[in-house]
């Protein structure tokens, strides 16, 4: 099912915003591709201003990487600034992606790279906007898995009921085996609705998802141990290398 552009409500919007350039898209090198031709779509978020967020080389890569598979669709979004937030809210304009401004929501994965803890509220403010149920445990099969990744999300604990997993580590070779699995479930039916994908991303010992471990803390607030509950789930989360960055696209 295509899923329609918001361009047209947000661009009433934009005479009433600074900076309305960074809302637009249209970048060289920027990827549209078509929705239905597609059978996994992410939405790769920096959760920062635009301007903030676009050199960031990690969501580049990321972005090159999945839009080079004919299969895969990816497109960005950005934090939004508060004058367009209050007019998004006010005029239930989602949150968008800058390439073809589709609404966040209508995606399979959501995303986010966060290179500092700063960026947690800002992930909390548009997953609001997106329509997102705040917290992993209230999401349903029809609503994005949201992945957190980048240096700020080597300890994922702090965020863990808003996210549904997290890679640790470099995101090159994760995306696309993510990809792979998602994929493969759509392409059965989604058997066991969402809490079946996440178990097999767990299974592959290299993605995090906190629904499935049991953190004990100490009395200072340090974790003291974590613990899968569910059989099949590993012990130890692997961090991911990429040895050979000549293997990769350098955007």
């Amino acid at each position: 099912m295509s899923v329609d552009s918001v361009f047209p409500q947000l661009e009433a919007l934009l005479p009433h915003v600074q900076k309305p350039i960074q809302y637009v898209g249209g970048e060289l090198n920027s990827t549209v591709k078509d929705w239905d031709a597609c059978a996994v779509r992410w939405a790769l978020m920096y959760p920062d201003a635009y301007e903030v967020g676009l050199p960031n080389q990690g969501v580049m890569i990321l972005y090159e990487v999945l839009n080079e598979r004919p299969d895969v669709l990816a497109e960005r979004t950005y934090s939004v600034w508060p004058d367009l937030e209050e007019l998004m809210r006010e005029h239930k304009v989602p949150q968008f992606t800058v390439d073809a401004h589709r609404p966040v929501g209508a995606f399979d994965v959501f995303g986010l790279s966060f290179s500092t803890e700063l960026g947690y509220t800002n992930m909390l403010a548009a997953l609001d906007l997106a329509g997102i149920p705040m917290e992993s445990k209230d999401r349903t099969v029809e609503h994005p898995i949201v992945l957190a990744g980048g240096h700020a999300a080597f300890n994922p604990e702090p965020i863990a009921d808003f996210i549904d997993c997290a890679v640790v580590g470099d995101g090159e070779q994760a995306v696309l085996e993510i990809t792979d699995i998602i994929r493969d479930w759509k392409a059965e039916g989604r058997p066991g609705g969402r809490d079946e994908v996440l178990l097999r991303l767990a299974r592959t010992g290299s993605v995090y998802v906190p629904r499935f471990y049991d953190v004990e803390y100490l009395a200072d607030g340090r974790i003291a141990r974590v613990v899968p509950n569910r059989s099949g789930v590993p012990w130890r989360v692997s961090k991911h290398t990429v040895m050979d960055l000549d293997e990769w696209p350098y955007p």
